[in-house]
Formats: structure tokens, sequence, C-alpha cells
């Protein structure tokens, strides 16, 4: 069974790599005991995805006796029940009626309606960057506030608890390497916070937020239930932000690492749509997807997998299979086709690819513009990556800021 080593999680890709030359599934075991089958391959990874054999509802017998065998000493077990009824953790047919009734509130119409005010928010931050004395941390001050704040006006819940919510995500946003009693303490504050917001926004009435939508999603005969409620605001909230801040802090890593690259692409602005979705690919922000497990034993890429055994899907090793893409260790933002699997595939799709994509895109134009001498204050090799399995991004990204007229 093999250990993820040491220096997984600042260069991952060529241990993915070693793995891929040996076959596309394998055994792991992670330091907090989790055990799982890793699949490191892109066609079994998108064959993984979508087979229905392959599903992520904790609550059934096998749901629960996998994550109980399995889960070592993490925080698998220890989440909140009622944090769990979420989209992401349903199988069909309950996975259809719940995705149908939320899905409207990310229809690309109603995505792109955020532009005006995602341009104000990421403008708003950018001119406190210039009031910096010395280097800033630009996840600290651009890359987390920017969707945090989106996602907390999205669903009408109080921007003011925002450094709230970074401290419970940060427990809750890795359940694989999580302690147990942090997880259960930090999902048991998240449920009583929605608990108490649910019930306020109820005596307040009708509005124009995410919350109030899920609170009349339906029709009489087919509502969300409170826990339905309350779990996928907690998804929104969690996985709405931790995407878009990876996403913006690794793009922005990768262009200050080369300065050629910050100084081409802010002469043609209109490349960053393609920056983009290299980005995904190239250093995408989910690193694995969420646990799922098999209920019967499953063929994956020539390996039998048992039923009841948890799988890990490496997205991130996928997207650089070399029998996929060509030179997957070059960052190009001309490749064509892409093809890449970061938001996943099959009936799990992530729901807010549109926003992370539209937020990115904004921020990262806006910042190109507006400070076209941004530099790296240490060197690239000197940035902490977090130590996460299911997600990709870094600490902090200490940065110079200098400052100069925009170009438009």
């Amino acid at each position: 069974m093999r250990q993820l080593p040491p220096e997984f999680f600042r260069t991952p890709y060529a241990f993915y790599e070693r793995l891929r030359a040996e076959g596309p599934v394998h055994q792991i075991e992670l330091r907090t005991g989790v055990r799982a089958w890793l699949i490191v391959d892109y066609d079994a990874a998108r064959e993984a995805l979508r087979n229905p054999t392959i599903r992520k509802d904790p609550h059934t017998d096998a749901g629960a006796g996998a994550r109980r065998e399995s889960a070592g000493n993490s925080g698998v077990g220890a989440v909140n029940a009622r944090l769990s009824h979420h989209v992401l953790n349903m199988d069909p047919p309950q996975h259809a009626r719940l995705r149908k009734l939320v899905t409207p509130a990310f229809a690309p119409a109603r995505i792109e309606a955020l532009t005006p005010r995602i341009t104000a928010i990421t403008d708003e931050l950018l001119d406190g960057l210039a009031k910096a004395d010395g280097p800033v941390d630009l996840m600290a001050e651009f890359a987390f506030p920017l969707p945090i704040t989106v996602i907390c006006e999205m669903l009408g819940v109080p921007i003011a608890d925002r450094a709230q919510f970074k401290e419970w995500s940060a427990v809750v946003s890795d359940i694989t390497l999580a302690d147990p009693v942090q997880m259960r303490s930090a999902t048991d504050a998240i449920v009583a916070y929605f608990e108490d917001l649910l019930a306020r926004r109820r005596a307040e009435g009708p509005g124009a937020d995410l919350l109030y939508d899920l609170l009349t999603a339906g029709d009489a005969d087919d509502r969300l239930t409170d826990d339905e409620i309350i779990s996928m605001a907690f998804l929104i909230l969690i996985a709405g932000h931790e995407t878009t801040v990876n996403l913006i802090g690794n793009t922005m890593l990768t262009l200050l690492a080369d300065p050629s690259k910050y100084a081409e692409l802010r002469q043609d602005l209109d490349g960053v749509p393609a920056l983009v979705e290299e980005m995904l690919r190239f250093e995408g922000p989910v690193n694995m997807a969420t646990l799922r497990y098999t209920t019967v034993p499953t063929v994956i890429g020539e390996t039998e997998v048992p039923a009841g055994e948890l799988v890990l899907v490496a997205l991130g090793s996928a997207n650089h299979d070399e029998k996929h893409f060509a030179a997957p260790e070059i960052f190009d933002t001309e490749r064509n086709p892409n093809g890449h699997i970061a938001f996943g595939h099959g009936i799990h799709f992530c729901l807010g690819a549109g926003l992370a994509r539209l937020e990115a895109r904004i921020a990262i134009s806006r910042l190109l513009d507006r400070y076209p001498d941004l530099r790296l204050a240490v060197g690239a090799d000197d940035i902490s990556w977090r130590e996460s399995v299911l997600f990709r991004g870094v600490q902090d990204l200490p940065v110079e800021v200098t400052k100069a007229p925009a170009l438009r």
C-alpha cells in the first residue's frame, strides 16, 4: 500500500507520474490512516466519475460501512450528519431531485448578471492593495476576500462573519486529513450557525438571496428539508470560495514565477479566458475529488476494486496524463482542445464552475490591468503549499505592489 511522500503537497505531479507509469489504480494510505484506491489515469478517472456503482451517499449501509472501515484516525466519520444532505453526497434518484431544485440559482444568465458586482468588489480590493506599505499577501488581501464576499452576498449571510468561515473552512475542507475532534466541533458550530440564520431568514420573509431561493425551491409537494438547506448552504459557502481562492492564487503564482508570462498576458487581456482553462488543467484548485465508494466489485482500468472500498479520483493527475495531454508539464495557454476535468465529470460536475470561471477571469484581468509591475516578494520555491489532499493551493503569496496607471 502506497504512502504519500513528504514532498507530495509541494510537488504532487512527480508522484503521480511515477504511479501512472505503474498503472491507473493504486491502494494508498494517508497519514491519518485513511485507506483508499487512488485513480491517477485520465481515462480511468472519467470512467470512475460516471460509474453508477461507485457512489457518494454516506447514509447507506454500504457508504457508512466503507467510511467506518477505512476512515482511520481522520475526520471522515466525525462530520455532523446534518451537513451531509447536499447534492455532492447524493446518488440517483435523490441526486436528480436535489440538483433540479438548486440548479436555477447557478443558471448561466444569473451568474453572468453578477459581473458588475464582482467587478466592483474586485476593484475595491485592488484599491486596498495600493495603500499597503511593503509586501502584501495576495491570498489574504485579495484571493480570499473576493470569492467569500461574493458567496456571502449571494447567500445573504453576513460578510462580517467571513473570518469565522475561513476558520471553519480550514478544518472541514479536507476530511481525510482533519482531526476528528476538530471536525466535529467545527461542523457542530456550522450547523448551529445556519440553523439560527435559517430561522431569521424565515422571519424576515421574501428576499433576493440564495438562502431564500433554497427555502422556496420546488413546489408545495417537494420542498428542501431544513437539513438539505443547511447542507446546501454549507456546501455553497465552503466549496464556492475554496475553488476560486485557489484558482486565483495558483494562477498568479504561475504568472509571477515567470514575469515574461505576466507581461505578455497584460498586453492581451483577451487571452485571460484561455489562461484560466489551462490553469484549471495545469494547477487546478481541486487535487482529488471527494470520497466515493464501491458498492460491488468494480473493474477500473483493469484493476478490480472490491465492494465497500473508498475511492479517490486524482483530478490533478488525470489532467497531467501524458497519454491524453501532449507535454502536460508545460503551461500552454494555446492548448486546444484542453479537455481537463478540473470540475469533475458526470452527474457531479461542479454546479459552481461558471461562477468560479467568471470570478477568476475578472480578478486576473483587473489585477493585470491595475498592477502591471506586480512581482513576487519571495522566491517561487519559498511559497508554502497547503497540506491538503483534496484542494491544491498556496498558504500565502507575498507580492510587491508597484502602483501604475491602468491600461484602460
